[in-house]
């Protein structure tokens, strides 16, 4: 009864597009590393997720998944084909409710599994004397800050669903293309089509711990700077990463060279 509850309260998507997501490599703070995701999104709800990793969570949700996870791993692993192992992709979900005002955020902050609400902002667009081409559909600039970030963002009136991709949206279009003011982190449409399928939950969302968003950003920050540290407290192990002269190496590079998507956490 429960589960054709949960079935019945679904929504259905009017749209899906799909986004090539930029970010930096945290490794070296220059290569430009790139996730496949998607949108899902009508006039009340949406969500912005990885479908590789959705599909991963969708496995290891049930013990029968878990077993064929398993063994797709191994095989992959003994055959010396590690291109097949299953990986997760992009790691978050960005749940959004206009009936409740809110995101809902899902993400490893770290070692953790960690979810935050939000309340949807009270966006401060401001239109550009710009336009481009994007898919065939032409779109206006606009710009605005969110959390410490200048955006740059291409939409278009042809598509009148207020959405876009992560947490963009607010404007009286979808959102094809997005930019960060420097250009570590853009969102690009590389597809859209009409679509019925379910604005379904996120998997095993009860194992994400409850948090807020600033805590969480601390978080993930406080790993990058100390892997090995959080690592080798958590499984009370010893490990260390040395450079080839014999000292320790870091193995992600400090906000100051590649920063989070969000910086107002500081």
């Amino acid at each position: 009864m429960c589960i054709a509850a949960i079935a019945a309260a679904q929504q259905k998507a009017d749209i899906e597009v799909g986004y090539t997501a930029h970010h930096p490599n945290m490794r070296n703070g220059k290569d430009d590393m790139t996730n496949q995701y998607i949108l899902l999104a009508n006039a009340e709800e949406s969500k912005f997720y990885s479908p590789r990793t959705e599909y991963i969570d969708s496995l290891t949700s049930t013990p029968d998944g878990m077993a064929k996870y398993n063994e797709m791993t191994r095989t992959a692993f003994l055959g010396g084909k590690m291109g097949d192992m299953p990986r997760r992709d992009g790691s978050y979900y960005v749940v959004k409710s206009c009936r409740d005002n809110k995101f809902v955020y899902y993400d490893n902050g770290g070692l953790e599994k960690c979810r935050y609400e939000e309340d949807i902002p009270e966006w401060g667009w401001e239109m550009v004397d710009s336009a481009k081409t994007v898919l065939g559909y032409e779109c206006i600039a606009a710009v605005t800050e969110l959390h410490g970030r200048k955006w740059t963002v291409w939409f278009t009136l042809e598509i009148p669903v207020s959405a876009g991709p992560w947490k963009l949206e607010g404007l009286p279009g979808l959102i094809l293309e997005a930019e960060a003011e420097g250009g570590k982190y853009r969102f690009v449409a590389d597809g859209v089509q009409r679509s019925d399928k379910d604005i379904s939950p996120v998997y095993m969302a009860d194992e994400y711990e409850k948090t807020d968003r600033l805590s969480y950003l601390r978080a993930k920050r406080s790993f990058l700077d100390n892997p090995m540290g959080q690592i080798n407290a958590k499984f009370a192990g010893k490990i260390s990463v040395k450079s080839a002269d014999g000292s320790a190496e870091r193995m992600f590079v400090p906000a100051s060279v590649a920063d989070l998507i969000e910086t107002d956490y500081h």
